[in-house]
Protein backbone atom coordinates (compact mmCIF):
# COMPACT_ATOMS: atom_id res chain seq x y z
CA UNK A 1 0.00 0.00 0.00
CA UNK A 2 1.28 3.79 -0.88
CA UNK A 3 2.19 5.89 1.38
CA UNK A 4 0.10 8.88 2.26
CA UNK A 5 0.56 11.63 0.03
CA UNK A 6 0.96 14.08 2.96
CA UNK A 7 3.73 13.50 5.55
CA UNK A 8 1.86 11.61 8.52
CA UNK A 9 2.61 10.63 12.37
CA UNK A 10 2.04 7.52 13.60
CA UNK A 11 1.41 7.51 17.56
CA UNK A 12 0.99 4.44 19.36
CA UNK A 13 -0.64 5.13 22.54
CA UNK A 14 1.08 2.35 25.42
CA UNK A 15 1.25 4.17 28.13
CA UNK A 16 -1.67 2.66 30.28
CA UNK A 17 -1.45 0.94 33.25
CA UNK A 18 -1.81 -2.73 32.07
CA UNK A 19 -3.32 -3.07 35.32
CA UNK A 20 -5.49 -6.45 34.22
CA UNK A 21 -3.42 -8.18 31.95
CA UNK A 22 -0.15 -7.89 34.76
CA UNK A 23 2.17 -6.44 32.45
CA UNK A 24 3.24 -4.05 29.57
CA UNK A 25 -0.04 -4.86 27.13
CA UNK A 26 1.73 -3.89 23.81
CA UNK A 27 4.64 -6.10 24.60
CA UNK A 28 2.35 -9.46 25.11
CA UNK A 29 3.01 -12.06 22.42
CA UNK A 30 -0.17 -12.30 19.89
CA UNK A 31 0.28 -14.87 17.01
CA UNK A 32 4.05 -15.55 17.32
CA UNK A 33 5.29 -11.33 18.52
CA UNK A 34 4.90 -8.54 20.60
CA UNK A 35 1.34 -7.55 20.09
CA UNK A 36 2.46 -3.73 19.39
CA UNK A 37 4.25 -4.86 16.24
CA UNK A 38 1.51 -5.86 14.56
CA UNK A 39 0.50 -1.95 15.47
CA UNK A 40 3.47 -0.28 14.24
CA UNK A 41 3.41 -2.71 11.35
CA UNK A 42 -0.39 -1.10 9.81
CA UNK A 43 0.61 2.65 10.70
CA UNK A 44 3.47 2.26 8.83
CA UNK A 45 2.20 0.91 5.73
CA UNK A 46 0.84 4.57 5.31
CA UNK A 47 2.52 6.52 7.52
CA UNK A 48 5.85 8.51 6.96
CA UNK A 49 7.01 8.59 10.82
CA UNK A 50 6.34 6.55 13.46
CA UNK A 51 6.72 7.09 17.66
CA UNK A 52 5.39 5.42 20.74
CA UNK A 53 3.92 6.81 23.53
CA UNK A 54 4.82 4.91 27.04
CA UNK A 55 5.50 5.75 30.57
CA UNK A 56 7.61 2.07 30.84
CA UNK A 57 11.10 1.52 29.42
CA UNK A 58 9.52 -1.42 27.61
CA UNK A 59 8.90 -0.18 24.73
CA UNK A 60 12.53 1.37 23.66
CA UNK A 61 13.50 -1.96 21.80
CA UNK A 62 11.50 -1.55 18.88
CA UNK A 63 13.81 1.48 17.73
CA UNK A 64 10.77 4.44 17.44
CA UNK A 65 11.02 7.06 19.24
CA UNK A 66 9.49 6.74 22.82
CA UNK A 67 7.99 9.18 25.13
CA UNK A 68 6.64 9.87 28.20
CA UNK A 69 3.04 11.66 29.08
CA UNK A 70 3.80 14.99 29.73
CA UNK A 71 0.52 15.24 31.87
CA UNK A 72 0.71 11.99 33.99
CA UNK A 73 -2.24 9.84 34.86
CA UNK A 74 -4.47 11.48 32.16
CA UNK A 75 -5.51 8.73 30.49
CA UNK A 76 -6.04 8.53 26.86
CA UNK A 77 -6.05 12.29 26.24
CA UNK A 78 -2.80 13.13 28.07
CA UNK A 79 -1.21 10.68 25.81
CA UNK A 80 -3.09 12.25 22.72
CA UNK A 81 -1.85 15.30 23.38
CA UNK A 82 1.80 14.22 23.80
CA UNK A 83 1.72 12.51 20.53
CA UNK A 84 0.77 15.56 19.25
CA UNK A 85 3.21 17.90 21.06
CA UNK A 86 5.77 15.82 20.03
CA UNK A 87 4.98 15.34 16.33
CA UNK A 88 6.30 17.02 13.11
CA UNK A 89 3.84 16.90 10.84
CA UNK A 90 0.16 18.37 10.59
CA UNK A 91 -1.58 14.82 9.97
CA UNK A 92 -1.30 11.96 12.77
CA UNK A 93 -2.86 8.92 13.29
CA UNK A 94 -3.34 7.89 16.25
CA UNK A 95 -3.49 3.81 17.25
CA UNK A 96 -3.59 2.04 20.79
CA UNK A 97 -0.77 -0.51 21.66
CA UNK A 98 -3.37 -2.99 21.64
CA UNK A 99 -5.38 -2.65 18.01
CA UNK A 100 -3.88 -5.61 16.15
CA UNK A 101 -6.62 -6.08 13.67
CA UNK A 102 -6.81 -2.92 12.75
CA UNK A 103 -6.40 -2.60 8.56
CA UNK A 104 -4.24 0.12 7.04
CA UNK A 105 -7.50 0.69 4.75
CA UNK A 106 -8.89 1.89 7.57
CA UNK A 107 -6.46 4.65 8.30
CA UNK A 108 -6.96 5.46 4.82
CA UNK A 109 -10.16 6.37 5.25
CA UNK A 110 -9.53 8.71 8.02
CA UNK A 111 -7.16 10.43 6.16
CA UNK A 112 -9.22 10.58 3.30
CA UNK A 113 -11.16 13.21 5.42
CA UNK A 114 -8.01 15.16 7.13
CA UNK A 115 -8.44 18.29 5.07
CA UNK A 116 -11.96 18.97 6.09
CA UNK A 117 -11.94 18.08 10.23
CA UNK A 118 -9.90 18.38 12.76
CA UNK A 119 -10.64 14.75 14.16
CA UNK A 120 -11.80 11.59 12.33
CA UNK A 121 -12.70 8.30 14.17
CA UNK A 122 -14.48 5.38 13.54
CA UNK A 123 -17.55 4.52 15.56
CA UNK A 124 -19.56 1.38 16.54
CA UNK A 125 -22.72 1.41 17.44
CA UNK A 126 -22.64 5.10 18.04
CA UNK A 127 -19.88 4.56 20.21
CA UNK A 128 -16.26 6.55 19.30
CA UNK A 129 -13.09 4.53 18.63
CA UNK A 130 -11.08 7.45 19.99
CA UNK A 131 -7.95 5.66 19.91
CA UNK A 132 -8.02 4.50 16.39
CA UNK A 133 -8.30 8.18 14.63
CA UNK A 134 -7.01 11.12 12.37
CA UNK A 135 -6.00 14.08 14.93
CA UNK A 136 -4.49 17.17 13.67
CA UNK A 137 -1.97 18.80 15.04
CA UNK A 138 -4.18 22.12 15.12
CA UNK A 139 -6.29 20.69 18.02
CA UNK A 140 -3.42 21.00 20.61
CA UNK A 141 -4.28 24.13 22.41
CA UNK A 142 -8.10 23.24 22.73
CA UNK A 143 -6.82 19.73 24.01
CA UNK A 144 -4.31 21.43 26.65
CA UNK A 145 -7.22 23.51 28.20
CA UNK A 146 -9.55 20.37 28.16
CA UNK A 147 -6.49 18.66 30.49
CA UNK A 148 -6.55 21.32 32.50
CA UNK A 149 -9.86 21.50 33.34
CA UNK A 150 -9.74 18.01 34.31
CA UNK A 151 -11.48 16.67 31.11
CA UNK A 152 -11.09 13.21 30.47
CA UNK A 153 -14.21 11.31 28.21
CA UNK A 154 -13.05 11.29 24.97
CA UNK A 155 -16.34 10.87 23.85
CA UNK A 156 -16.77 14.82 25.23
CA UNK A 157 -13.46 15.65 23.87
CA UNK A 158 -14.22 15.00 20.03
CA UNK A 159 -17.40 16.84 20.07
CA UNK A 160 -15.18 20.00 20.79
CA UNK A 161 -13.17 20.09 17.42
CA UNK A 162 -15.09 20.16 13.98
CA UNK A 163 -15.23 15.97 13.42
CA UNK A 164 -16.02 13.43 11.15
CA UNK A 165 -17.81 9.82 12.63
CA UNK A 166 -16.78 6.67 10.43
CA UNK A 167 -19.78 4.49 11.19
CA UNK A 168 -19.38 1.24 11.39
CA UNK A 169 -22.41 -1.29 12.40
CA UNK A 170 -21.91 -3.61 15.36
CA UNK A 171 -22.82 -6.44 13.31
CA UNK A 172 -19.93 -6.06 10.93
CA UNK A 173 -16.81 -7.91 11.30
CA UNK A 174 -14.76 -4.54 10.73
CA UNK A 175 -15.98 -3.98 13.76
CA UNK A 176 -13.99 -6.88 15.71
CA UNK A 177 -11.20 -4.23 14.54
CA UNK A 178 -11.54 -2.73 18.07
CA UNK A 179 -11.76 -6.24 19.78
CA UNK A 180 -10.95 -5.49 23.51
CA UNK A 181 -7.72 -7.27 24.72
CA UNK A 182 -7.20 -6.42 28.18
CA UNK A 183 -6.45 -9.62 30.42
CA UNK A 184 -4.29 -12.84 29.53
CA UNK A 185 -7.60 -14.50 28.81
CA UNK A 186 -8.97 -12.22 26.23
CA UNK A 187 -5.53 -12.45 24.65
CA UNK A 188 -5.53 -16.09 24.60
CA UNK A 189 -9.19 -15.87 23.40
CA UNK A 190 -8.33 -13.58 20.67
CA UNK A 191 -5.46 -15.69 19.45
CA UNK A 192 -7.14 -18.61 19.55
CA UNK A 193 -10.31 -16.97 17.30
CA UNK A 194 -7.76 -15.74 15.05
CA UNK A 195 -6.24 -19.32 14.47
CA UNK A 196 -9.24 -20.72 13.72
CA UNK A 197 -10.16 -18.18 10.66
CA UNK A 198 -6.76 -19.16 9.12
Amino acid sequence: MAKASKPVTGIILAGGKSSRMGFDKGMAAFNGRAMVTWVIDTLQAVCTHSMIISNTDAYHQLGLPVYADIYTDSGPLGGIYTGLKYSTTEYNLIMACDMPYVKPELLVQLLAFADDYSIVVPSVNGQFEPLCGFYHKSTLPKMEELLQQNTRKMQHVIRQFPYKEIQIEGSSPDSQMFANINTPEQLLQNQISTQSKQ
